[in-house]
C-alpha cells in the first residue's frame, strides 16, 4: 500500500508500507468534473495546488486587474475548494506593486502556505503567507531580507517542500538579485541575472486557532552564486526532500559559453545543507543522455516530482529543438527528464502534438500510483512564430496531458480542451490519493466570463486499476 500526501509543485510525500500491484491503462481517463474560480472582474491564473489531507484542494497563483489602473498591479490569489470543486473561500494577498504566488504547501497542522514574492515599498522580496485553512485568514506574513552583498535586484521564492521527519519545517528555493525580463515587470516564470537561493524554515505552533503567530525561524540559508563546471544557476525553480537523506533543487542554468538557458539540478545533504552531493547541467542537446530525440538549443525546467523511494526525481519543462519540420523558428517541445539519486539521467523524453508549429510548454508533473509519471502542459500557437496563416489566427491554447510509465514510455497523451472553448493551459497536476488526477488550468472557459482568465480545476477519473 502507498499512502500519499500531495502538495504544490507536484511532489508527493510517500510512506511505503507494503507493495501491491497497480497497473495503468493506455487510454486517457475521462473528465470527472471541472470548476472555475474568479477574482471579480480581474484576470487570475494558478501556478500550484494541493490535495488537502482532509479532502478538497488549495490553489495559489496571481491576479491582475487590467481595467483598473488604481488597483495593485498584481496580487497573489489563493483559493480553497471542496472535493467536489465547490468554492470554500478565496483571498487576494498584496497591498501594492507586483505580488506573485508561485507555490504552496499544507503544513502538518493543516495551515496553508503561500510561497512567492511581494512588493514592500519599491523592493520585491521573498515572501511567505501562512493561512488558516478554515477561513483563509492570514496567520503570519513573512518577508525575508536580501542577503548582504546581493542587494539591488528582485527577490522571490519559487518552490517549497516539507522537510521529511520534521513537523512544521519546510525547504524553499528561489532567487535573489534577479533581473526582470519584461519592461516594467519581471517575467512570470524566468528571472535573469540572479542567484539561486535555498532555505530551511521552522514554523511555530499555532496556540490559539485563528490568532496571529510569529514568523518562522530561518535554520539555513544558502546562495548558490558560484560558477563551476562552466555554468551558473540564476533561479531555483522547485525543491524536493527525497526522504533518503538528500534535497534536490532544480534550477535554470546559464552556460558561460553561450548563455542559453538549460535545465540543471543540485543535491545537498538534508542533515548538512552546506554539503553539496552533486551538481549537474542537462542541456537540450546532451549527446550523453540515454535517449534519442535529444537534439536542441536550450531547455527550461518548470516542475519536479519525486521518482519514488529511489531518491531521484523527474523534471518537466520544455526544450527548443535545433529545427522544426516546417523550418520556421524553433518552437518548444515537451520534455520530461528522470534523474537517479546521483543526478545521472535515466531517460530523457521529448514530445509534441500536431500541428507541429505549436508550442508545448509543461508546467506540472506528478508521480502516479503505478510508479509512472504524468505531466500537464500548455499547447498553443504564438502568432509571431506560427508558420501557417490559419494558425496565426488561432491563438487559442489547450490543456495537453502526457502520461508515461516508469521508464519514460508513453502510455497515452490527450488534449482535454479544444479551441472552441477559449484559452486553457495546464499549469499543475496532482496525483490524487484515491486515484485520478487534478489539473490546475489557466482558463478562460472555466469561471466567470470576460475576466481574461480564471483558476480552472479539472479532475480526471483514474487510469490505474
Amino acid at each position: 500500500m502507498i499512502l500519499t500526501i500531495s502538495h504544490c509543485g507536484g511532489t508527493i510525500l510517500l510512506l511505503f508500507i507494503c507493495v501491491i500491484s497497480v497497473t495503468a491503462t493506455t487510454a486517457p481517463p475521462p473528465i470527472k468534473f471541472s470548476a472555475g474560480f474568479s477574482n471579480g472582474n480581474c484576470e487570475a491564473h494558478p501556478h500550484s495546488g494541493v490535495e488537502l489531507s482532509a479532502g478538497g484542494f488549495f490553489m495559489v497563483g496571481d491576479s491582475v486587474c487590467f481595467d483598473d489602473p488604481s488597483s495593485t498591479p498584481r496580487v497573489q490569489f489563493a483559493v480553497k475548494a471542496g472535493a467536489d470543486g465547490s468554492l470554500e473561500w478565496k483571498v487576494p494577498l498584496g497591498d501594492s506593486g507586483y505580488n506573485y504566488g508561485k507555490n504552496c504547501l499544507e503544513l502538518h497542522d493543516g495551515s496553508l502556505l503561500v510561497v512567492g514574492a511581494v512588493t514592500v515599498g519599491s523592493t520585491e522580496l521573498r515572501s511567505m503567507h501562512r493561512l488558516d485553512a478554515k477561513s483563509g485568514r492570514t496567520l503570519s506574513h513573512t518577508t525575508f531580507p536580501t542577503p548582504e552583498g546581493y542587494e539591488g535586484g528582485l527577490d522571490g521564492l519559487m518552490g517549497a517542500d516539507l522537510v521529511f521527519g520534521e513537523d512544521l519545517s519546510v525547504w524553499v528555493t528561489g532567487y535573489v538579485r534577479g533581473e526582470g525580463s519584461e519592461e516594467g515587470e519581471e517575467a512570470m516564470f524566468l528571472i535573469g541575472g540572479g542567484s539561486m537561493v535555498a532555505m530551511k524554515l521552522k514554523f511555530p505552533v499555532v496556540v490559539v486557532d485563528g490568532d496571529l503567530v510569529s514568523d518562522p525561524a530561518v535554520l539555513f540559508e544558502r546562495v548558490f552564486d558560484e560558477s563551476s563546471d562552466g555554468f551558473t544557476t540564476p533561479q531555483g525553480m522547485r525543491v524536493l526532500d527525497t526522504q533518503t537523506g538528500s534535497v534536490i533543487v532544480v534550477s535554470t542554468a546559464t552556460p558561460e559559453d553561450d548563455g542559453l538557458y538549460q535545465m540543471s539540478a543540485i543535491s545537498f545533504s538534508s542533515s548538512e545543507p552546506s554539503k553539496t552531493l552533486w551538481r549537474n547541467i542537462y542541456p537540450a542537446n546532451d549527446a550523453n543522455a540515454p535517449a534519442s530525440k535529444t537534439n536542441g538549443t536550450m531547455s527550461h525546467p518548470y516542475a519536479m516530482s519525486t521518482s519514488g523511494k529511489d531518491g531521484g526525481c523527474v523534471i518537466a519543462g520544455h526544450a527548443y529543438p535545433e529545427s522544426t519540420p516546417n523550418k520556421v523558428e524553433p518552437l518548444p517541445v515537451g520534455r520530461m527528464l528522470r534523474l537517479d539519486a546521483d543526478g545521472k539521467a535515466v531517460w530523457d523524453a521529448r514530445f509534441r502534438q500536431d500541428p507541429d508549429d505549436h508550442n508545448v510548454e509543461c508546467y506540472g508533473v506528478s508521480l502516479t500510483l503505478d510508479g509512472g509519471f504524468i505531466a500537464t502542459c500548455g499547447f498553443g500557437c504564438m502568432p509571431e512564430t506560427c508558420a501557417r496563416p490559419s494558425s496565426k489566427e488561432n491563438k487559442v491554447w489547450q490543456v495537453l496531458t502526457h502520461r508515461v510509465d516508469g521508464d519514460g514510455n508513453e502510455l497515452w497523451e490527450n488534449l482535454y480542451t479544444d479551441t472552441s472553448k477559449g484559452n486553457n493551459a495546464g499549469e499543475n497536476i496532482i496525483s490524487l490519493r484515491e486515484g485520478g488526477y487534478a489539473i490546475l488550468i489557466d482558463s478562460t472557459s472555466l469561471g466567470d466570463e470576460g475576466t481574461g482568465g480564471n483558476f480552472g480545476l479539472m479532475v480526471l477519473e483514474s487510469d490505474t486499476q
